[in-house]
C-alpha cells in the first residue's frame, strides 16, 4: 500500500509528475470555533508547486475558509498503461 510523502520530498521541477494526489489541510471558522480540516484530491503540478485553482477547489469542497488550505503531503498516481 502506498504511503503519503511529506511535501518537502516532492521532486524538483522537470522530474515530478504532471498530476499527483495531495493532502490539503486548512481551517473552518464556524460558531465561534476554528475546526481543522483535511481533504485529499488531485492537483496539477508546475515549476512553482501546484495549480492554485486545484488547491482552492479541494479547500472549498471541504468547507475550509478561503486561502487557509495548504498542501502538506503528496502521493504519486500509479496507473497501469493504457490498453491496446
Amino acid at each position: 500500500m502506498a504511503e503519503w510523502h511529506p511535501i518537502a520530498t516532492l521532486p524538483p521541477p522537470g522530474e515530478r509528475a504532471g498530476t499527483v494526489w495531495v493532502l490539503v489541510e486548512g481551517v473552518q471558522t464556524h460558531s465561534g470555533n476554528r475546526w481543522r480540516r483535511r481533504r485529499a484530491g488531485l492537483a496539477r503540478t508546475h515549476n512553482e508547486g501546484f495549480e492554485d485553482e486545484d488547491i482552492r477547489w479541494i479547500e472549498k469542497a471541504d468547507h475550509m475558509d478561503p486561502q487557509t488550505g495548504a498542501v502538506t503531503h503528496w502521493l504519486p498516481i500509479e496507473l497501469p498503461h493504457y490498453p491496446d
